[in-house]
């Protein structure tokens, strides 16, 4: 039954109720009824199903012609004004007045509709008068006998009020009922809220989250004074109760769902990118593809690294990796004909000239795609081939594996070298395990040997004494580290190493670009250059230590060949093996840094302000070689815009503008007035910023995958994996309302959900 149809009854009800109340009047009223009876018995005789013969009675005085001028209605005064008065609406707030027309009353002219119950009947018996007829008879308005006070005691009138009345109660009521409705909505929104910190919490922290969520639930539940969340939990229905671990794998999917779409759109946006990819193996034996992309965040202009997706990989040859790399970029909606770097380590599955992942982006999507060899792992080669040219380097290296090996693959051995270090007082350090492959290993190695020397020095002695299967290997190690000679040498190698490990630093960095990568390189160059000078500072304190170690053990047999620390020149050794091996380096350095496939990057320096000159044709040399190279990007236009922005830079110049390559780039790149006048010249900046320098954010996300799919979690699926490596790598550190209200709404939208939210 409609609401309509409900009030209708109801009306009819009350207008029964109001007419049998009113029998008394009956006999006032015999004329009229009689008049009604007749009009009743003609509509059941058009009727005959309906038997019930309907009576209404009403007051005869109500009943009278409004707008009628007979005599009988002339009750006021001849000296009452013949037109409307504006004090009327404001005796009678019902009344509205139509100039040119007459009067209405706003109560009655908004209930009675053909629709209503009794609607024929009230338009016969008032004419129509004050809801769809005008009322003209101004001059028999007033008083209390007047036409307006008579419409306000009339039946029909009070019947209008009483359903204003009634409405009013009923929208109040569903209002209320609506408010409580949005209060309990909000409610259970917070307290989703609440769940989703939760959640996040062990997401980000990369923390088995099926296992912790429910007790992390419950600790949360009972450190909440408010009792909101317990009150929640009370409230929720045993089969939908969101502890379980089906909630918090539908949280994680909709948290990923929501921080993917935003990195997604960012991505989308820019207008050409780069590639950065790898792959390795898990926990599970399982060969893993990463992939991340560089672009420009078009708001800001800054460049960005982000992670894409990890996914398994059945075979590892080059056509199955780029078969991989192009079918979950188009899934994802971004466009391979973008892609105008492609960085890799340098394997040759992915940088075969011929055969690799980048020949094959190059010859499917755009012949201008540069490779880029990752520096990090460039200068890691660098460092390697210069210890093999020089034996007594490699084997001072090859002894830091050695003596990490020996201590900490046995846990008695590692027990007696800590429980050393304690007795001397020395710092409780652990031996770190250099690496040809791992970046920074070889300084962070070096670092801890020599901090603990003493100590190393007194466990193979006391391991050596024992005379046991260990003591030969500690022995020899006694006699290596004794030695004067490899003595200096693992002491000078560290200033070398350090300025080589915060020059690898500085290549790992996610925003560096390729003009910084020339200010690094040179700077480390000189501080390399500096350490090739015997009486520089970093030795002198080098030398005293020296001198303080014993350099010949009790254990050590005295023969003719036997020097100590005294009797080595450290200047004639520092000459024929340190300074060559810095040399080395260097050359090494410039040899791999400076490639000539990738000089076309040098052209784009004309955008430093302390380059610009003068000159006519300042640039064009530089513009003409990019437009050549990326002629599917830029046409004539270029130089156009080139010839006026540099007498743009020029003026800068002249203004002592401090403004960097880097900066001037990313003020063309984002949205403003100059990328709006150089539309050609953004684009070439964009390419710019777009070029990676190092593959460190793919090794990065390994990293991450290690510290998720461990061996208690090697069931994770690689979709779970992925989500997770997601929000840890790109999530924020908490989530904010904005995001939780997003995430809240991707959840609800999963499926049908009972908690209205």
């Amino acid at each position: 039954m409609s609401k309509q149809n409900s009030l209708d009854k109801y009306f009819t009800k009350r207008k029964e109720n109001f007419d049998n109340s009113s029998a008394a009047k009956k006999l006032r009223a015999n004329d009229v009824n009689s008049i009604i009876e007749q009009h009743d018995l003609q509509l059941n005789d058009n009727n005959s199903h309906n038997n019930n013969l309907r009576t209404v009675t009403v007051d005869t005085s109500e009943i009278n012609i409004e707008n009628s001028d007979e005599n009988r209605s002339t009750t006021t005064k001849s000296t009452e004004p013949r037109s409307y008065q504006t004090w009327y609406s404001q005796k009678f707030e019902w009344l509205i007045y139509v100039p040119n027309t007459g009067g209405y009353c706003s109560v009655c002219r908004n209930y009675w509709k053909p629709t209503t119950p009794f609607f024929q009947e009230m338009k016969q018996r008032t004419k129509g008068i004050f809801t769809s007829v005008p009322f003209t008879n101004w001059k028999k308005a007033p008083g209390n006998g007047g036409k307006l006070q008579k419409h306000t005691q009339s039946t029909y009138h009070r019947l209008a009020v009483e359903n204003v009345a009634f409405r009013q109660q009923e929208t109040s009521v569903v209002n209320q009922l609506f408010g409580a409705s949005e209060i309990e909505k909000r409610e259970n929104r917070d307290r989703m809220g609440d769940l989703l910190d939760c959640a996040y919490y062990l997401f980000k922290n990369e923390l088995p989250h099926t296992t912790l969520y429910n007790s992390l639930l419950k600790l949360f539940a009972r450190v909440d004074h408010s009792g909101k969340l317990a009150s929640f939990f009370e409230k929720c229905q045993k089969n939908a109760s969101y502890d379980s671990t089906t909630t918090i794998t539908d949280l994680l999917d909709a948290t990923n769902q929501v921080m993917e779409n935003d990195i997604l759109d960012k991505v989308r946006r820019a207008r050409v990118i780069s590639i950065m990819s790898d792959e390795g193996t898990d926990i599970n034996r399982h060969g893993n593809l990463c992939i991340c992309v560089r672009y420009c965040d078009q708001s800001t202009g800054e460049p960005k690294e982000t992670f894409i997706t990890l996914l398994q990989l059945k075979n590892r040859d080059a056509q199955t990796i780029f078969d991989s790399l192009v079918k979950e970029m188009e899934r994802r909606n971004i466009h391979m004909k973008k892609i105008r770097f492609a960085a890799f380590d340098g394997a040759a599955v992915f940088s075969g000239s011929y055969n690799g992942v980048a020949a094959k982006i190059r010859l499917s999507y755009d012949c201008s795609l540069l490779f880029i060899h990752c520096r990090a792992h460039i200068l890691q080669l660098a460092i390697i081939s210069a210890s093999n040219e020089l034996p007594e380097i490699s084997e001072s290296l090859f002894t830091l594996k050695s003596l990490f090996n020996f201590i900490n693959k046995s846990s008695l051995r590692l027990s007696r070298f800590e429980n050393i270090q304690q007795i001397v007082q020395n710092r409780q350090l652990k031996l770190v395990q250099p690496g040809d492959t791992r970046w920074l290993s070889n300084s962070l190695s070096i670092q801890s040997v020599l901090i603990s020397y003493k100590p190393l020095l007194l466990t193979l002695e006391h391991i050596s004494s024992e005379r046991d299967e260990n003591s030969p290997e500690a022995l020899g190690l006694l006699h290596i580290l004794s030695n004067p000679s490899t003595m200096f040498i693992i002491h000078v190698l560290e200033p070398i190493l350090k300025a080589l490990a915060i020059f690898s630093k500085q290549l790992q960095t996610k925003e560096a670009d390729f003009a910084q990568l020339q200010i690094f390189t040179s700077a480390t160059l000189l501080r390399l250059e500096e350490l090739k000078d015997f009486s520089a500072s970093d030795y002198e304190n080098i030398i005293k230590t020296i001198q303080t170690l014993p350099s010949v053990s009790p254990l050590t047999r005295m023969t003719r060949l036997t020097v100590s620390n005294d009797q080595i020149d450290f200047r004639q050794l520092f000459d024929t093996k340190i300074v060559p091996f810095i040399d080395a380096i260097i050359e090494n350095i410039r040899a791999r840094f400076e490639p000539g496939t990738l000089a076309l990057l040098d052209s784009f320096s004309i955008f430093d302000i302390q380059n610009v000159t003068d000159e006519p044709d300042y640039g064009d040399k530089q513009i003409a070689a990019l437009q050549h190279h990326y002629q599917n990007d830029f046409d004539q236009s270029l130089f156009d815009e080139w010839k006026i922005f540099r007498k743009y830079l020029l003026v800068l110049k002249s203004k002592d503008q401090s403004i960097t390559q880097r900066d001037m780039c990313i003020t063309l790149i984002k949205d403003g007035t100059l990328k709006e006048v150089y539309p050609s010249l953004s684009l070439l900046a964009e390419i710019f910023l777009c070029a990676p320098i190092s593959t460190a954010t793919v090794e990065r996300e390994f990293s991450t995958t290690n510290r998720i799919l461990t061996d208690l979690r090697n069931r994770l699926t690689i979709e779970h994996v992925d989500q997770l490596m997601r929000i840890s790598i790109e999530g924020p550190e908490h989530l904010n309302e904005e995001i939780k209200e997003k995430i809240i709404d991707c959840w609800k939208l999963k499926k049908q959900r009972r908690l209205a939210v």
